[in-house]
């Protein structure tokens, strides 16, 4: 990385690191992509292979399968954020038991989850208030979806390993092998075999599985410290206490997040089938957004860990300013590309003109803004990289988790209208993201001065 230009010593936003910043994050954003352009395809063969209720069903199950499968993404994180440190520190000879570590978190965890979940989905969707005429097939779908919690898990936790020594390539070609699969596997089992729902869940699994399948390959293979041995012996408790604390803040997270979604999943239930499968088509519309919301923050965490296992605080702000432009710029412009178009993007999810017309409700309140998710991600994860964990959790649990249920069961109790419902999105994020700047502020001054008095 050009970390060290003297010339450029005092600018904020440094030109010269765009490329270090564009080059890791151009394949996660190429992930990110790929992802999303594989479920919209499955969004695409449900929708005009099985029914529009089956669509329906799906994007019931999907706040479910998410609050889950995002606590496994952000526990993950604390692997990214403990090797992204060590690193920066050159302390390669405990690197490989923190590899092993974290491949035993994510089995351990993947497990858990995959068992509870399959147990337990219809019961949580009743809780949801899922509609009665969808709710046997979200079940199913969600029962078999639940499989995939363990290669789920190892292939987020061997992206973390490999994404903080710089190499974000690998993991998005494997993405891309198992999305193609998935893809195809959904065409063959929906469309052809008129399997429907179950067809849908089990491409779904056994493409999650060949995620895994190559990212463990890969660390098996992997040369020098990153390489995977299945030896005991590299099992480190004290290291896994480390990882699980870093990341288990940011899983609380990522699963509250989803909580508020959940809750506000339900508030769209309430608006009947119809409603959730305009919801259901914008939202798959919507991830094309997370192109730049996901793989910029990303690129903060894993810069600013480094930076500040090495000591060099100096760049952190550089770094964060540089990722902040880029992210911002990037997620607005394609926000309000969608927010033009949005019509004609729906018409290809779903026909109804009606349907259309709702899913636009949440293309302008949510999708357009959601260019402020992505600025406050990258100033949370910035201030995480600087060894505050906590505090940033606990500020967005509050503002945006916190702020939503208020808001549900305040303004939109009082006002059951789509807008209002939608409302709340951009409203806590423009409120978590005031607190956290100030934050940021806060701790990187106190870190710099940390350094001055050092000398």
């Amino acid at each position: 990385m050009h970390m060290k230009d003297p010339e450029k010593k005092e600018a904020l936003f440094d030109k010269a690191l765009y490329k270090d910043i564009l080059s890791f994050a151009w394949p996660i954003m190429l992930a990110n992509l790929l992802q999303i352009s594989f479920n919209f395809a499955d969004t695409l063969v449900v929708g005009n292979y099985v029914s529009e209720k089956g669509l329906a069903a799906v994007g019931s199950a999907a706040p479910l399968i998410v609050f889950f499968t995002w606590g496994l993404n952000g526990l993950s994180l604390g692997a990214d954020v403990l090797i992204s440190r060590m690193i920066g520190a050159k302390e390669h000879g405990t690197i490989p038991k923190a590899v092993c570590s974290a491949i035993a978190i994510a089995l351990c965890f993947g497990s858990l989850i995959g068992i509870f979940g399959f147990l337990f989905s219809r019961q949580l969707l009743v809780l949801l208030s899922t509609p009665a005429d969808i709710l046997a097939d979200a079940s199913l779908y969600t029962r078999i979806y639940f499989l995939a919690c363990l290669p789920i898990a190892v292939y987020h936790f061997g992206s973390s390993i490999l994404r903080a020594s710089g190499n974000t390539k690998d993991p998005t070609r494997f993405l891309a092998v198992s999305g193609a699969s998935n893809v195809i596997l959904n065409f063959l089992s929906v469309a052809l075999l008129k399997r429907g729902i179950i067809g849908a869940a089990v491409s779904s699994v056994i493409a999650q599985c060949i995620s895994a399948f190559l990212i463990l390959r890969k660390l098996f293979r992997e040369e020098g410290y990153l390489r995977l041995r299945a030896d005991m012996d590299l099992l480190d408790f004290s290291l896994i206490v480390r990882m699980l604390r870093y990341g288990i803040p940011s899983a609380l997270q990522n699963q509250l997040f989803s909580f508020s979604n959940i809750i506000i999943q339900s508030s769209i239930n309430s608006f009947g089938s119809d409603f959730v499968a305009a919801n259901t088509a914008a939202n798959a519309i919507e991830e094309y957004v997370y192109v730049f919301v996901d793989a910029f923050p990303l690129a903060s965490l894993s810069f600013n860990s480094r930076l500040y296992g090495a000591k060099d605080y100096k760049q952190i702000a550089r770094i964060t300013c540089t990722t902040f432009l880029i992210c911002g710029v990037g997620a607005f412009g394609i926000g309000a590309f969608i927010l033009l178009n949005g019509r004609l993007f729906l018409s290809f999810l779903v026909q109804e003109p009606g349907i259309i017309e709702l899913g636009m409700y949440r293309l302008f309140f949510v999708t357009f803004f959601l260019f402020m998710n992505g600025l406050l991600d990258v100033i949370v994860n910035s201030i995480r990289g600087m060894g505050l964990v906590t505090l940033p959790t606990i500020v967005t649990l509050v503002c945006v988790c916190g702020f939503r249920l208020f808001y549900i069961y305040t303004v939109f109790s009082a006002h059951h209208t789509p807008s209002v419902l939608y409302g709340c999105f951009p409203l806590s994020w423009t409120l978590a993201f005031v607190i956290q700047l100030g934050i940021w502020i806060l701790r990187y001054r106190k870190i710099f001065r940390e350094e001055a008095e050092t000398f």
